[in-house]
């Protein structure tokens, strides 16, 4: 049995978030021990119970994110840490985020591995656009990365990793993220409460700028009128300011967070990735294992891996609101089945998890 130590940022509904949770379940099913340590006592997902989740920070009242206050934080995860290895040290950390990166980089732990999710350099770039103080910060965290294990979840990220001029990585693995699809198609299954739309096109994720949910609602003017677009996302608000700045409320549906998203999936006429950057979009698969078509940009990375070459034509440039309204037409006139992912029959959770537990 292996004791595994999961360090991110939060448990709020975002992508990495589901894959530590899926990989902990797996590992949890396996027989091993787990212990998710959350920078932040926020939490959307339903948590396995077998599973120990740890806050470190549950005293610290300030913002975790600081340019002063790293050593203090470290000190505190560490405790954390000393506290759940009174009964055997941790044979693993993964370690999620960026200012779980951060912090960490200044922890004396053992066995560390760094989960790489996103297009770093994309990340950066955009930072850089927010002025000085926002693209240092992140620079600094990349660059504490020399040395350091780490594991990307696409061969995008992966090639980025060893060609990249701002850090010199100890090692890097490439290991894709589980899916499970058993769970997925289960829960899919599962009637929905809510009363939905009779016809609609589906997004999900946080309103985080690489999302660029301006686009999706600028191509949504465009798209056939007889379709609403559905947004689960924990940023009701943000959205709905938007959707009306953009003319288009009146067809934009914002239920809030789901943590069963597979049911909207199911009966949504396609899923929609409008982002800039990723690293590999889970939604687009578990949409393939719902049975629903997907369009998204051609953004690095991981749509290009996820739908092989039949998918191509399913993919859009970045920032093009009138190609991606074209693509989501094509997809609703045509009634498209759903193309299989070449990398479905490559994610299985099991043979993910014995991927990770081999880095051991």
């Amino acid at each position: 049995m292996k004791k595994i130590a999961i360090v991110i940022d939060s448990l709020v509904g975002g992508g990495a978030e589901r894959v530590m949770l899926t990989l902990a379940s797996e590992f949890l099913s396996m027989g091993h021990n787990v212990t998710i340590f959350s920078l932040k006592q926020h939490v959307t997902y339903q948590i396995p119970e077998a599973l120990k989740l740890v806050f470190p920070f549950a005293e610290y009242n300030a913002s975790v994110r600081g340019w002063f206050n790293r050593k203090k934080l470290a000190k505190m995860l560490t405790d954390a840490v000393n506290n759940a290895e009174q009964n055997g040290r941790f044979d693993m950390f993964l370690v999620n985020l960026y200012e779980a990166y951060r912090i960490v980089q200044a922890c004396n732990f053992a066995r560390c591995h760094y989960v790489i999710h996103n297009d770093f350099n994309s990340e950066l770039a955009r930072e850089a656009k927010m002025g000085p103080i926002k693209y240092f910060y992140m620079r600094k965290i990349l660059r504490g990365l020399t040395g350091k294990r780490l594991i990307a979840v696409s061969k995008g990220i992966s090639n980025a990793l060893l060609t990249t001029h701002l850090f010199t990585p100890k090692q890097v693995s490439q290991i894709y993220n589980p899916t499970d699809h058993n769970f997925i198609q289960s829960m899919a299954a599962k009637p929905l409460t809510e009363k939905i739309p009779p016809k609609f096109i589906l997004h999900v994720g946080r309103a985080a700028k690489a999302k660029r949910h301006d686009v999706l609602f600028k191509a949504l003017q465009n798209v056939d009128k007889e379709y609403v677009l559905v947004c689960l996302s924990v940023s009701v608000k943000k959205l709905r300011k938007l959707s009306h700045r953009l003319n288009v409320e009146d067809r934009v549906v914002l239920p809030g967070f789901s943590d069963n998203p597979y049911q909207w999936m199911k009966h949504a006429a396609a899923v929609v990735l409008s982002s800039d950057f990723e690293g590999l979009p889970t939604v687009l698969i578990e949409a393939q294992v719902c049975g629903t078509p997907i369009v998204s940009t051609d953004c690095p990375f991981g749509p290009r891996e996820i739908v092989g070459e039949e998918g191509i034509t399913n993919l859009v440039p970045m920032r093009d609101p009138d190609a991606l309204a074209g693509a989501i037409n094509t997809v609703l006139a045509r009634q498209s089945i759903n193309l299989q992912s070449p990398l479905l029959p490559k994610l299985g959770k099991t043979s993910i998890a014995n991927a990770y537990l081999a880095l051991c």
